[in-house]
């Protein structure tokens, strides 16, 4: 409870200093407006929002995600729809697995290494293995990270510079960078708190 009055004033803050990046606004790119504002700001009610939410109501209390994030990685994997999909950091029969497998049915998902991955999602950790998540992600793959602020900050501007990173949303929570040859090289910043 303490903890959660703590970060209320800080997420506000964050929010307004944010507020001119919201909802696509600024955003010339037809991909990146259409992702932001069909994706991230989706407001539609998925089929899987109801069960997925009274399955996981009780357990929700052991997950690092806000019901939103929990969401917004559903919306991503219907998005992406990969073939292989590497959770890093999380649970095979967690709820962050259980929210993407309900996105995207037909993907396999894995929690080790080995091949190539269309779609990667790290959790907290991920700048100690940023450098393997890079190689292990193919071309035309999405890689979802979480926690891009704050301390994470440094090791996520780094990931920027990486040669095959052309387009990365930073919605400070999450930090996503797709890896598609064909677009042009652009990162944004989002308001999504």
């Amino acid at each position: 409870m303490i903890s959660t009055l703590i970060k209320a004033p800080r997420r506000t803050l964050r929010w307004l200093r944010r507020f001119r990046h919201r909802r696509g606004y600024g955003i010339h790119s037809p991909f990146a407006f259409g992702f932001v504002t069909g994706v991230v700001y989706e407001a539609g009610a998925y089929y899987a929002y109801a069960p997925l939410a009274q399955k996981w109501r009780g357990m929700l209390n052991d997950c690092p995600l806000r019901p939103k994030d929990l969401r917004l990685l559903l919306r991503l994997a219907n998005f992406q729809h990969p073939a292989r999909c590497w959770c890093v950091g999380y649970a095979a029969d967690g709820a962050e697995a259980a929210w993407l497998k309900a996105g995207s049915s037909g993907t396999h998902y894995t929690t080790h290494a080995g091949g190539k991955a269309d779609m990667i999602v790290a959790n907290r950790n991920w700048p100690a293995c940023a450098e393997a998540l890079t190689d292990a992600l193919a071309e035309g793959g999405m890689m979802v990270l979480t926690q891009v602020g704050g301390c994470q900050r440094r090791a996520w501007l780094k990931l920027l510079q990486h040669p095959k990173a052309q387009v990365a949303f930073d919605l400070y929570d999450f930090g996503i960078v797709f890896f598609r040859p064909e677009l042009q090289r652009q990162h944004y910043v989002v308001n999504y708190l």
